[in-house]
C-alpha cells in the first residue's frame, strides 16, 4: 500500500507514461547506487553505504510521513512501472510558500541528452501541479551546478527564468564552477473582503458576456440596480464577497457565498483575461475552506447548468460532489454541495 503524505490528497500524480508516487522504502538501494554513481552533482561528498541508507529511510524519510508540514516530500519517478528517477521539494518554506527542486535520474539514462530533457520536463509537469494545487506555493526552485547545461534548456523550455548565478561558488574536480537558481513562479491567488469601492469592479464582471449566458436570468444589469444588490449585500451578515487577487495584486475574480432562509448557495466569475488558468477551482477551494472553517454546520449549494462542463469540473475539483440533477427556471444543472468533512 502506497503511503501519503499528510499535505496531499493522493500518493500518485500522472503525467502519460509517467507517474510520481510517494518514494517507497523498496527503492532505497537504487537511489543509493545513482546517487553513489553521480556524487559531482550532488551536495553529498562521500559515497552512501547500505547502513547509512537503511538509517536515513528510518530516521528521515519515514517520519516525513507523519508530519502536517514536513521539510521535504519526496517521490519516486517511474516511467511505466519502471522507477527511473526520484526527487521532490526540499527545503520547504511553509510560511513563505517555496520550496526548493531535487531530481536524479537513472545514471546511465541520465547520459542521454534528449532522454535527459523529457524526463525532467516531465518530472517539473508534475511538480508544477502538486506545487500549485496541492500545496498553494507562490516559486518552486532549481539550485544547480554548473555542469549539465542541457538541465538549463529543460527549464528553459518548462518556462523556469534564471533568478541568480553564484560565481565560483563549488570546486568540482579541481575546477571552481558557479551555481545556478531558476525558479517557476506559480498562480498564486490570495483573497480580501470586497468592499464598497469595488461595486465598480463587480459590474463589470456581472455583466460580462459569458457571465451572463451562464446565469439564470442572462439579461444585462443595470448599474443602479446593481450598486442597490451590491450594497445591500455589502451589508448584511449572511453574505461574503471573496475577492481573489495575483502576486502582482492585480484581480482576477471572485466568489460570493450567501445564506438565505433555507440553504447556503455558492456563485463564481472570473476576468476573462485570467480564464484558461486554473484559478476557478483554486478560488472555490479557498473560499469554501474559509467559510466552513467559520460556519461548520452550513452545507454550500452550487447551481450549474448542465451545458456548463468547464465549471462543473472546477466546482469537483474544489472538492464539491454531485448531488441530483434539479431544474431550475427549467433549465437542467448540476446541484453540489459541499461541506465540513467530519
Amino acid at each position: 500500500m502506497q503511503r501519503i503524505y499528510k499535505c496531499l490528497s493522493q500518493a500518485e500524480f500522472i503525467n502519460g507514461d509517467y507517474r510520481l508516487i510517494s518514494i517507497r522504502n523498496s527503492d532505497r538501494y537504487t537511489i543509493m547506487q545513482w546517487r553513489n554513481e553521480q556524487l559531482e552533482i550532488l551536495r553529498q561528498k562521500e559515497p552512501l553505504s547500505k547502513e547509512q541508507q537503511d538509517e536515513y529511510f528510518i530516521n528521515v524519510v519515514d517520519k516525513l510521513f507523519e508530519q502536517d508540514q514536513p521539510n521535504q516530500l519526496l517521490f519516486g519517478f517511474l516511467e511505466g512501472e519502471t522507477l527511473v528517477g526520484y526527487g521532490g521539494l526540499v527545503h520547504i518554506d511553509w510560511e513563505n510558500r517555496n520550496a526548493e527542486i531535487s531530481f536524479l535520474t537513472h545514471s546511465e539514462r541520465s547520459k542521454y541528452v534528449d532522454q535527459f530533457i523529457s524526463d525532467w520536463k516531465n518530472f517539473l509537469d508534475i511538480l508544477k501541479r502538486i506545487s500549485a494545487h496541492e500545496l498553494d506555493f507562490i516559486k518552486i526552485y532549481t539550485y544547480a551546478y554548473d555542469v549539465r547545461p542541457h538541465l538549463y534548456k529543460a527549464l528553459f523550455e518548462s518556462n523556469f527564468v534564471e533568478e541568480a548565478r553564484l560565481k565560483y561558488q563549488v570546486l568540482i574536480k579541481d575546477e571552481q564552477r558557479d551555481v545556478l537558481i531558476h525558479s517557476y513562479f506559480l498562480d498564486y491567488l490570495n483573497f480580501r473582503l470586497a468592499n464598497r469601492e469595488d461595486v465598480l469592479l463587480y459590474f463589470n464582471w456581472a455583466n460580462e458576456e459569458s457571465v451572463r449566458k451562464n446565469s439564470y436570468n442572462s439579461q444585462p444589469i443595470e448599474y443602479p440596480d446593481h450598486c442597490n444588490w451590491f450594497y445591500n449585500r455589502l451589508s448584511s451578515e449572511r453574505c461574503k464577497f471573496y475577492l481573489f487577487i495575483n502576486l502582482d495584486g492585480i484581480p482576477v475574480g471572485q466568489v460570493r457565498i450567501e445564506s438565505n432562509e433555507s440553504e447556503t448557495v455558492i456563485g463564481i466569475s472570473a476576468d476573462p483575461n485570467f480564464r484558461g488558468k486554473s484559478l476557478s477551482s483554486k478560488m472555490l477551494r479557498k473560499s469554501t475552506d474559509h467559510y466552513l472553517a467559520q460556519h461548520a454546520h452550513h452545507v454550500i449549494v452550487a447551481y450549474i447548468k448542465d451545458d456548463n462542463e468547464a465549471s462543473y469540473k472546477s466546482f469537483l475539483a474544489a472538492g464539491f460532489s454531485e448531488n441530483e440533477l434539479v431544474q431550475i427556471d427549467g433549465v437542467n444543472s448540476y446541484r453540489l454541495i459541499k461541506k465540513t468533512k467530519i
